[in-house]
């Protein structure tokens, strides 16, 4: 609706992992960095965490859309419980040929063979795993275990395990600390601070904008501290109440988001998006960040 209305070619806030919108913000900026030294260096494992709607995916897909020329990198986006549904994922993805009734054992030298020969092609291998927090103890070991494929002087497989912050508290435990040990970076992001916010806000317009220079729609300054203060800087409620305001303005005809657009946008969502959430408003705001 508003998108010709401000001369966008696609709608700024939406809540997909879309690279374009990739916003360079220190923390996000070595996180990729983390990834890419990873995989171009071929050093092993490297570890991102962040809570819900804080930018992760949107890394790894900058990671991939960056790194995907040079190497092969197969996604996974969902857990497993036990090892051997694991390697034969990963199989299947990699396109590896495999017989029913290949036993662990056998899966993990078809796999290696591969890694081998990709090896001497000189192309990385990469697991990229989001939602990692979702893998078993017993499919984290088995990450582990792969991990160990290396010839005298390279790793054959590189993974990049994404996933919210409890992934830390599994990854902390005793039962895994082989796997602790085997990985090289690690990053943890946190919220935005105001500053950041608010460029966070004109990068995306200035994305989607037809022409960058002379975007046709601003926010003031109250109206990001407006929003600051009720989303505290996470990038996928800012997205929410942003994509809001911009149709509410299109509605009123202006081109400036006031705060007065921002508290109404926040008073016709639910309560725990304020600042004066109670604690019956604890579990919508979950609802709400999920």
């Amino acid at each position: 609706m508003y998108d010709a209305y401000y001369n966008f070619f696609m709608l700024p806030f939406e809540n997909t992992p879309n690279p374009r919108f990739f916003y360079a913000s220190e923390q996000h900026r070595e996180a990729l960095a983390a990834i890419e030294y990873t995989i171009r260096m071929r050093k092993g494992i490297v570890l991102v965490t962040g809570n819900i709607g804080s930018g992760k995916t949107t890394v790894g897909r900058t990671m991939l859309q960056r790194c995907g020329g040079d190497a092969t990198i197969v996604q996974l986006v969902h857990g497993h419980r036990t090892g051997i549904e694991l390697i034969r994922h990963v199989l299947r993805s990699l396109v590896i040929e495999a017989q029913d009734h290949d036993d662990h054992a056998r899966l993990l030298e078809r796999l290696e063979s591969y890694l081998k020969d990709q090896a001497e092609a000189n192309r990385p291998v990469v697991l990229f795993i989001d939602e990692a927090q979702t893998l078993s103890t017993e499919a984290l070991e088995e990450l582990r275990l792969i991990s160990n494929f290396d010839t005298d002087t390279t790793k054959l497989l590189q993974l990049v395990l994404v996933g919210q912050p409890e992934l830390r508290d599994q990854i902390a435990s005793p039962r895994l600390s082989a796997l602790r040990q085997r990985i090289v970076m690690a990053k943890q992001l946190r919220p935005l601070g105001i500053q950041d916010t608010a460029g966070y806000i004109a990068h995306r317009l200035r994305a989607a904008s037809k022409d960058p220079k002379n975007v046709a729609v601003s926010f003031s300054g109250e109206s990001i501290a407006a929003m600051y203060d009720a989303t505290q800087g996470t990038p996928r409620l800012i997205n929410v109440i942003c994509d809001n305001c911009l149709l509410l303005a299109f509605v009123k005809e202006q081109r400036r988001v006031t705060p007065v657009m921002v508290r109404q946008v926040l008073d016709d969502m639910v309560p725990s998006f304020t600042n004066a959430a109670t604690a019956e408003d604890i579990e919508p705001r979950l609802s709400l960040a999920g």
